[in-house]
């Protein structure tokens, strides 16, 4: 794995490299600003597979840096990791809204970022061999990827979304206790296998994409995080004291959906029906892990699509 590392303070890059290697990193470049990260990144041949980047830097910060990379098509969906001393809420949330796809603080817990850069690493990995499918396989290698119907689809380019891992990372790096102030919502397509199987994966990922569009138009004054966790579910991260309705939200999700009806008649392809759960806070029982909320909010999501009548599809995950 091709990484870059960028931090200011030079006698940290020293300690972490000498980390990186003992964890069997060598392929690592690192530079002490975002400039000089930036005209690295216009001039390399080999594109890098993951940023580890400080926020507290003079001139451009890691997070404005984050932003800048994000920026660039190629690493739309590279991971990007911020490694700091900064450990407080409002920066955490900046990050993750920048892009981030993990956040470490400083010092270096070796154990902590062998285990994440090992998901990363495995991530980076699948990644390539698919990209190695496609460009060995006969296919045009600008087109929409081909995603499993259980993959989670990157909808970047919809506002208030966010990748699935990150939103895992989000809650486990704000731990238990802050994640309390939050809760989760979950959304079941309920004819999502049916839609995979009859449009093909490429226009079911054009499909999901314009759900996301309508659950973020449907929570615009919101302070949200949306996320694509696959097979057709989705699930939003809000602040507790956010009021909410599943069933009026439902409503007015599907309201949405509706207004996309006269395209998807003239591309022969079923509107999406999608259920909305009851809203799953942060409690005590999640003190182990409370990253749980999201697969609860999503099984309260697949419980809700009973209630729509006439429609029987299976609930397995």
């Amino acid at each position: 794995m091709k990484i870059l590392a960028v931090d200011d303070d030079p006698d940290f890059l020293t300690l972490f490299e000498s980390t990186l290697t003992r964890l069997g990193y060598a392929n690592v470049t690192f530079v002490t600003s975002g400039a000089e990260a930036l005209e690295l990144l216009s001039n390399t041949q080999v594109p890098f597979d993951c940023f580890i980047l400080d926020i507290q830097m003079p001139e451009m910060n890691g997070i404005e840096l984050c932003e800048e990379i994000r920026a660039i098509p190629e690493y739309e969906e590279t991971p990007i990791v911020m490694n700091t001393i900064l450990a407080d809420r409002a920066h955490i949330d900046q990050a993750f809204a920048a892009g981030a796809t993990d956040y470490l603080t400083k010092p270096i817990d070796e154990i902590e970022i062998n285990t994440r850069l090992g998901v990363l690493h495995t991530l980076v990995r699948e990644r390539l061999r698919t990209q190695h499918a496609i460009n060995h396989g006969g296919a045009d290698v600008f087109a929409t990827p081909s995603y499993r119907f259980a993959d989670q689809i990157p909808m970047r380019r919809v506002a208030g979304t966010i990748e699935y891992l990150a939103l895992e990372n989000y809650l486990k790096t704000l731990g238990v206790f802050r994640a309390l102030s939050t809760k989760a919502v979950g959304f079941h397509v309920l004819n999502g296998q049916q839609l995979f199987d009859e449009a093909g994966p490429s226009i079911f990922s054009e499909v999901m994409i314009d759900v996301a569009t309508c659950i973020s138009d449907c929570l615009k004054t919101s302070s949200r995080m949306i996320s694509y966790a696959g097979k057709g579910d989705f699930v939003c991260l809000l602040s507790r004291v956010e009021a909410l309705d599943a069933f009026e939200l439902g409503d007015t999700l599907r309201i949405s959906i509706a207004e996309f009806g006269h395209i998807y008649d003239e591309l022969n392809i079923h509107l999406p029906m999608v259920s909305v759960g009851p809203a799953v806070g942060c409690k005590a029982l999640h003190m182990a892990a409370p990253t749980r909320i999201l697969d609860e909010a999503i099984l309260n999501a697949r419980s809700a699509a009973r209630h729509f009548t006439g429609f029987s599809q299976s609930m397995d995950r």
